[in-house]
């Protein structure tokens, strides 16, 4: 196996070289004490594990290893500390391996050991990358098989990943990410925290073998989905136009609206993205709304009033589809159910508005009464 050593430390850096040599079974092609002199020897030399120190001045251990990540094929990472603390960082980090200052040589041979294995194992695991799927309507989830999905390492995680998913493709700024996700931080712990997390994410979409790849360019981070689209984006793309509407099938219009299966990462509470959330709740909204009276123009109630209910069940504020509901109610004939949807229509405008339901449904309502 081939491997570079990277701590500033000039003493640290030579004791781990001579122990490594006289353990022998690796080549150091390289040993450097400015990570960002060995990220670019790394690029030309391929080595197969970095030995990398995590508190240096300039750059971190933690940000130098996602860097070291973007090189292909990316090496395997062994965090070298002098701090218990950052050995279980290490562990989160799910680094190869952690070596504790000073560095034990019967500990480094078991690191060697590791490496192998590890090398052994990712020779015999296949090329192939699964297909895979990105769920944004309703809870965020990623596919990665037959009713098997990734888990996430944290929240944060989880969190970053479906920012940089919305931003399909486009980089975001480092500074952006922190002010989002770690607001209340203190700019050193938030930074750690972000390299921390992109960390875990690129080892957990690397370990299900997705063509997903989180890229670091320059101050930006992005996710390179490589063809992936959500199922937001594919529900969304496959909508028909106004145009398109009147004469499109109720039985394929209907196929289009139920793959979209919920709000965006609903239940998330996500402020940033609620412009989108609301975006593409409006646009199911209007489809929806669409389609119900599609099938309340070919004379079929049972369809009509199942997809006006289904909007009441999103959208429960919505006077509109009470209204409609209660019209077609009353065409049917059914009176209990008219009572019953105004009446339900009047808790809700008194509820959130402090109000009663709109002068025209008002009229209407009495107008119908005395039928």
């Amino acid at each position: 196996m081939r491997g570079i050593l990277v701590d500033d430390e000039s003493l640290a850096l030579r004791g781990l070289e001579n122990q490594l040599r006289k353990l022998g079974g690796i080549e150091i092609v390289g040993t450097y004490r400015n990570p960002v002199e060995a990220l670019e020897a790394a690029a030309r030399s391929k080595p197969d594990v970095v030995f990398l120190d995590i508190e240096m001045p300039e750059v971190s251990g933690i940000e130098a290893a996602l860097d070291f990540q973007d090189l292909s094929p990316s090496p395997q990472i062994v965090f070298v500390t002098a701090y218990e603390e950052y050995a279980v960082k290490a562990f989160e980090l799910e680094a190869l391996d952690y070596v504790l200052k000073p560095c034990r040589t019967e500990r480094l041979a078991l690191t060697l050991q590791r490496v192998a294995e590890r090398l052994q194992a990712t020779s015999d695991t296949p090329d192939e990358l699964r297909k895979g799927a990105i769920r944004c309507l309703g809870r965020l989830q990623v596919e990665v098989g037959p009713n098997e999905f990734l888990a996430w390492r944290t929240a944060k995680a989880q969190e970053l990943f479906a920012y940089l998913t919305l931003r399909a493709g486009q980089p975001v700024r480092k500074d952006v990410l922190v002010e989002i996700l770690w607001p209340e931080s203190d700019q050193k712990k938030a930074y750690t925290q972000l390299y921390t997390t992109i960390y875990q994410l690129r080892r957990t979409l690397e370990a299900a073998r997705l063509p997903l790849r989180i890229v670091n360019s320059s101050n930006s981070y992005s996710l390179e989905r490589n063809g992936m689209e959500t199922d937001a984006e594919q529900w969304e793309r496959q909508l028909p136009s106004e145009a398109e509407i009147a004469s499109l099938a109720l039985e394929d219009y209907e196929e289009k609206m139920i793959l979209n299966r919920g709000e965006l990462f609903e239940d998330s509470g996500y402020l940033w993205a609620e412009h989108e959330r609301e975006r593409l709740s409006s646009l199911w909204f209007h489809h929806a709304k669409r389609l119900a009276k599609r099938h309340d123009e070919n004379n079929d109630a049972i369809m009509a009033s199942t997809w006006y209910n289904r909007i009441l069940q999103r959208f429960p504020y919505s006077e509109e589809i009470y209204f409609a509901l209660m019209e077609l109610y009353a065409r049917l004939g059914e009176r209990s159910l008219v009572e019953q949807h105004y009446s339900r229509l009047s808790a809700m405008t008194q509820s959130e508005y402090g109000t009663e339901p709109s002068a025209e449904v008002q009229t209407w309502y009495l107008n119908w009464k005395k039928e």
